[in-house]
């Protein structure tokens, strides 16, 4: 029996993050990619979405540190409400419609969403 995993308590509710990367070294930048295409949705090519409880959140932190040299790459996580919060444009729009189960709370557009919209010809979702 894993007595860390049972010792850090509840799981609690999976929740969204995003995660992006900037990595120096070919090698480590290979190795960090391969690592987060098996957890997350890659948005683009070193961004990924990802749906962690605490447990999963912390065994991905420790594979990303593990991964990366903390002097010369640069690694940010971000709390996401959920997947239709994130605004995107391009190839990889499709990748985020429909992620999430359930109704997706109603929200007015912020003025950067309506900006982007304007900009680059997006259409509102439902």
């Amino acid at each position: 029996m894993d007595t860390t995993r049972q010792s850090k308590g509840k799981r609690g509710e999976a929740q969204w993050y995003l995660l992006a990367y900037d990595v120096r070294h070919e090698k480590r930048l290979r190795r960090l990619h391969y690592f987060c295409k098996k957890r997350g949705v890659s948005v683009q090519r070193s961004v990924f979405l990802l749906k962690a409880d605490v447990i999963d959140l912390e065994e991905v932190v420790a594979g990303v540190l593990a991964r990366v040299n903390d002097k010369e790459d640069d690694v940010r996580l971000y709390p996401v409400p959920y997947p239709g919060a994130v605004w995107t444009a391009g190839r990889q729009n499709d990748k985020l419609h429909g992620l999430y189960g359930g109704s997706v709370p109603k929200q007015t557009p912020s003025r950067a969403g309506r900006f982007f919209r304007r900009l680059f010809g997006g259409k509102e979702r439902a």
